[in-house]
């Protein structure tokens, strides 16, 4: 016979082979859209603002990293994948804002 997990409940699932705990209730993934939605309407809401361009930037920045982080956690799974995942998907962006970073220096972007 194979070890198969039940589910326990109709949202339940069994794991897969990676997971180390299951994935949420539907309504925790509507609940994180709409979240997206909201941060998404204040996105647009603030650039209709009068606000300092540093600050306006400084603001959509951190939404942006905010509805990153969201979407990387609970769309791609990132929560309920096995550890060894997430440092690679880590180890991923870091590499690629130190790549970024480079290439723009050397084409002299951040200098005055």
């Amino acid at each position: 016979m194979t070890d198969v997990q039940v589910p326990e409940a109709d949202h339940e699932l069994p794991l897969l082979p990676g997971e180390v705990k299951p994935h949420p209730s539907p309504f925790a993934y509507v609940i994180i859209a709409v979240i997206l939605c909201v941060i998404t309407a204040l996105e647009v809401a603030l650039s209709y603002t009068d606000l300092a361009d540093g600050v306006m930037i400084a603001l959509l920045l951190t939404m942006a990293a905010i509805k990153f982080f969201l979407v990387a956690s609970w769309f791609m799974h990132l929560r309920t994948d096995a550890p060894v995942f997430r440092r690679f998907f880590i180890l991923g962006i870091v590499a690629a804002i130190i790549l970024f970073s480079i290439a723009m220096s050397t084409l002299h972007i951040f200098s005055p």
